[in-house]
């Protein structure tokens, strides 16, 4: 059932990104992290207590505007402090309903743009490591099978008996369909697509169905007698050049999201 999910979530995000394919990859972030911002302040109306959230702005308004009335009676500024306090604890426990149910979605749209704009896709001139793990120790020296489709494989096979792992180093050749074949075991790397906006493999895992609904970046591989559990490949950051800075996509994304969340609100009417 995860797994499905996981496959419907891919291809709305899929269908969503269809018109930005033939622009830069900002383009297709920015929309997302627009709608994304207009979509958490909705779900944030449905599922919060909007009478109550503001009465209680209301009130502690009153409070503030008391205290600033009353500056020379320290008690009557005691009182009105008191009440601002408890109406701000209220406030708060007003808004884990809403924080908790905002929460969910908002994992899962991370784990898109993670997976759709947080890596560059492989490049012909610089190899790629790629580092896997394994749950049951090493093969033998010597054993370790190792095939490659739209990839260079660059010797050498570098194992590390301490930690259970094996390294070697890629390069890209061909068209975009790369995958690697350890112990018999299919694995793809990189991108899953040839368009702007489509998911960039950074890695590999055998276990939870659960952490690639999450982490769209990992791909699946099934594990076999002696194959590894999981992997990860050392793609490259990308920033974006936004008002002139080099921002990862995590600050365009809260930039932008939370630009957009404001909006709504004030167009919405909705009481944070």
């Amino acid at each position: 059932m995860i797994n499905a999910a996981a496959i419907i979530l891919n291809g709305v995000f899929d269908i969503l990104l269809l018109p930005f394919r033939p622009f830069p990859h900002l383009w297709g972030l920015l929309f997302i992290s627009l709608l994304s911002g207009l979509g958490m302040i909705m779900v944030f109306r449905l599922v919060s207590n909007q009478d109550k959230i503001s009465r209680l702005r209301r009130r502690m308004g009153g409070c503030i505007l008391g205290i600033l009335l009353h500056l020379s009676n320290p008690l009557t500024v005691m009182e009105f402090a008191g009440k601002l306090i408890w109406s701000n604890t209220v406030y708060l426990l007003y808004l884990i309903k809403p924080l908790i149910v905002i929460a969910i979605p908002l994992m899962l749209v991370w784990g898109q743009l993670d997976a759709r704009y947080g890596a560059a896709a492989m490049d012909k001139e610089d190899p790629v490591t790629v580092t896997i793990f394994y749950e049951d120790g090493l093969p033998v020296r010597g054993s370790l099978e190792i095939g490659v489709s739209g990839l260079e494989l660059i010797p050498p096979v570098v194992l590390i008996d301490t930690l259970d792992e094996a390294s070697f180093r890629v390069l890209p050749v061909g068209d975009f369909h790369r995958t690697l074949e350890i112990e018999g075991v299919s694995i793809q790397v990189g991108r899953t697509e040839s368009w702007n906006g489509c998911r960039i493999l950074r890695g590999f895992d055998s276990g939870s169905s659960l952490k690639r609904l999450f982490c769209p970046w990992i791909g699946k591989a099934d594990k076999t007698e002696g194959s590894p559990a999981s992997g990860c490949y050392s793609l490259p950051d990308v920033r974006y050049g936004v008002l002139g800075g080099h921002w990862y996509w995590i600050a365009v994304f809260l930039v932008f999201s939370t630009l957009s969340a404001i909006i709504g609100a004030k167009v919405f009417n909705v009481k944070i």
